[in-house]
């Protein structure tokens, strides 16, 4: 029993050090150093321009970024910061549905630009639809139906997708990187003033190019509202079972020794 309790424990503590182990945002900005690292992105939207978030060690660690949910009752929303991708006139980002990863909702396409906003609603609509996504610079609107409110992240540049859940790439690289906000002072286009980057608000990074590419994570970058994050059930019940074992062979020990 000791052993298996062991086991437990340390496979939990091994799944934590791969997936902090797994993600390395590129500092040099593009490779040649051409473009802004993330890092300088963050800073260019924050007041004072410089961020309290680390851009390479402050992004939420795999697999806790896979999926996600709206954050209770309201709407939720994107905000688009920059896209400097080779290919931004083409590319395109949505969610799709976790019960069904081909099943996708479109938020942003490649005629999208800095300060572009959807929100995106989960409710009851026409044709028994459960999600309404509306573009709110023009208004248009489009309703989908998912098997659920728990919903990844997806980015496609015309030839490969990449999805939030690393596991489910074809290159099993994680192409998403996700930032939680701390209440320091931000500016998100189109607003003209500074207001707090909340907890309930992430920046998400994207890395574009199929086998991880360069590892900037810049190739398109946008703020999401009144989301969070959905913890993943295999992580949390090895976590879980690690912390019972403890419990039970600190109990067992504590019983001889008295």
């Amino acid at each position: 029993m000791r052993k298996q309790m062991v086991a437990l424990l340390a496979g939990a503590m091994l799944l934590m050090a791969t997936s902090a182990m797994a993600t390395v945002v590129n500092s040099s900005g593009g490779g040649n150093g051409s473009e802004q690292n993330m890092q300088q992105i963050l800073n260019s939207i924050t007041s004072g321009g410089t961020s309290n978030v680390n851009a390479f060690t402050d992004f939420i660690k795999d697999p806790s970024d896979a999926l996600w949910t709206t954050g209770g009752v309201g709407i939720s929303s994107a905000t688009m910061i920059v896209e400097i991708a080779g290919w931004a006139g083409t590319n395109n980002f949505g969610i799709y549905d976790s019960s069904n990863i081909s099943n996708k909702a479109e938020l942003f396409n490649g005629a999208a630009s800095t300060g572009s906003k959807v929100s995106l609603t989960f409710g009851s609509y026409a044709g028994g639809n459960n999600l309404a996504v509306v573009n709110m610079n023009t208004f248009a609107y489009s309703l989908y139906n998912f098997g659920s409110e728990t919903f990844g992240f997806y980015f496609n540049n015309t030839k490969d997708t990449f999805l939030s859940d690393t596991s489910k790439n074809a290159d099993q690289y994680d192409h998403m990187v996700a930032y939680q906000g701390t209440g320091q002072n931000v500016k998100i286009p189109p607003a003209a003033t500074f207001t707090p980057w909340l907890a309930n608000e992430y920046v998400l990074g994207f890395e574009d190019t199929f086998g991880g590419g360069d590892h900037d994570y810049n190739d398109m970058v946008l703020m999401v509202e009144s989301v969070a994050p959905v913890p993943e059930p295999g992580t949390m019940m090895l976590l879980g079972l690690g912390m019972l074992g403890m419990a039970v062979y600190g109990k067992r020990r504590m019983n001889k020794e008295a």
